[in-house]
């Protein structure tokens, strides 16, 4: 399958090689643990790159706007206040520390060779919520309101993510997970789907009504409605505030783009 995307996509990367003057390579590649992944150019890098896999669905769509929406608040912002959010093996024993007592718990439960391999999924996963999901608010708003021919597909993929997000809700999940990782990634996602909920002017949060959620998760939309700026610097404010709220501020670092590997 080669890849094909809807006019208001393409019209979207044509903005970004036109702001930026570089092309963007399409590359297949079937190994990407998502349907699509934009590389924008580093430093003296003469193209971006589009990488994408090969099977994907009309969702890809939405995957390489939303990317593009990160990319375009990069480039709005000044070169020396682009940094990023990083992880690393020092951001995560400071979770390891937290949730010493809950590992050994669920060691017994488990296994120690099993809880070895949960504990980088539970921390990358909840770090992945925080860091992205404040940025993600801005980036949705904009395009849906700019981009209607995008909305049917941009709903179902953020319904995909809804549905993904209440099974989190569950006891048995609960019994399954450290404290602090399902607490705070079930109030992100309320708070996550209330903003959206707000803007979109429909129901996306009526799971969460009876649940110890609705409360801490509605506080943290508040915050983020009042006091979020739609810039790059102001979803580093925000990320900031989130982790503060959480008590997350030492689970991820901050990193300036052009220092963050190729890799990473």
């Amino acid at each position: 399958m080669s890849l094909s995307l809807i006019d208001p996509v393409h019209t979207i990367l044509e903005q970004i090689e036109e702001k930026t003057q570089k092309k963007i390579k399409c590359i297949e590649k079937n190994d990407l643990d998502v349907s699509a992944r934009i590389k924008m150019a580093q430093k003296d890098a003469t193209s971006h790159r589009l990488l994408y896999k090969k099977d994907h669905d009309e969702l890809i769509n939405y995957v390489i706007a939303n990317q593009c929406g990160h990319i375009f608040r990069i480039l709005e912002t000044s070169k020396d206040k682009r940094f990023f959010p990083i992880a690393n093996k020092k951001t995560m024993m400071c979770f390891i520390m937290e949730a010493e007592d809950d590992i050994r718990r669920l060691s017994s439960f488990f296994g120690k060779e099993k809880v070895k391999q949960l504990i980088p999924l539970w921390y990358q996963g909840v770090v992945f919520q925080l860091t992205k999901m404040p940025p993600d608010l801005q980036i949705d708003k904009w395009l849906y309101d700019k981009y209607p021919e995008l909305r049917p597909i941009q709903l179902n993929c953020i319904k995909t993510q809804l549905n993904n997000a209440i099974q989190g809700i569950s006891k048995d999940v609960r019994k399954m997970t450290p404290r602090k990782i399902y607490h705070t990634s079930n109030i992100m996602n309320f708070a996550f789907f209330k903003v959206l909920e707000d803007h979109f002017h429909l129901d996306f949060v009526a799971p969460y009504h009876r649940t110890i959620f609705l409360f801490e998760g509605s506080n943290l939309a508040r915050l983020t409605m009042g006091e979020h700026v739609n810039t790059h610097e102001g979803d580093r404010a925000m990320i900031d505030k989130w982790a503060q709220h959480l008590g997350l501020t030492t689970w991820f670092e901050w990193k300036h783009y052009d220092d963050i590997p190729d890799d990473y």
